[in-house]
């Protein structure tokens, strides 16, 4: 195995423990939520879009989702697929690479989303197509590093913030993905996405 995949592979045999809260936590909204949360007890889809060609055709600076870590190290995402709620489902999957503080390459390769842990939707922008929806979804994932026997489980959050949509405080377009034992990517640093109501 290449040394460069170590931190990612020495945390697999974790996978089976991560479906508990980490001690560092992707951050929560830093002052009180007041937006409007629209409500959804039917059953109902979306289709999520991180970084992806969808964004990419739209604007190329949408693509791709990065996100930072306090250690400066830096993972760039992209991706797509749909969420269920009602019951609660996640499918679909993308990319990713993660690069040291200096841009050095740490590890790449493809991530798979496994379960929809929660995902609230804060409705309609005033600018954008009617089935594009704002919204925060939390996905367990399994990221599966170039080279690597095994995949290592972590959490993505994906948040969309449309023009003219209410949004809790601390809610910043983009992703952030929680590697339990490995890195925190709390920060988003560039990147677009959006759900999209099926």
């Amino acid at each position: 195995m290449p040394s460069r995949l170590l931190p990612w592979a020495t945390v697999a045999g974790m996978v089976g423990t991560i479906a508990v809260c980490h001690a560092d936590p992707i951050s929560s909204p830093s002052s009180p939520i007041s937006a409007r949360v629209v409500g959804e007890n039917a059953s109902t889809q979306y289709d999520f879009h991180a970084g992806d060609a969808f964004r990419q055709a739209l604007n190329p600076a949408f693509s791709p989702d990065v996100a930072l870590a306090p250690n400066g190290e830096r993972v760039i995402l992209t991706g797509t697929g749909t969420l269920s709620i009602h019951p609660k489902s996640a499918t679909g999957g993308g990319t990713f690479t993660r690069l040291s503080p200096t841009g050095a390459e740490l590890a790449t390769g493809t991530w798979t989303a496994a379960d929809l842990l929660s995902f609230v939707s804060y409705g309609l922008g005033t600018t954008t197509p009617p089935s594009f929806r704002a919204g925060q979804a939390l996905i367990r994932i399994q990221l599966q590093p170039a080279g690597a026997a095994t995949a290592v489980g972590a959490i993505l959050r994906i948040e969309c913030h449309l023009p003219g949509s209410v949004v809790p405080g601390g809610i910043e377009e983009g992703i952030n993905l929680l590697v339990p034992g490995v890195a925190n990517f709390n920060k988003q640093a560039g990147g677009n996405t959006v759900f999209v109501l099926k």
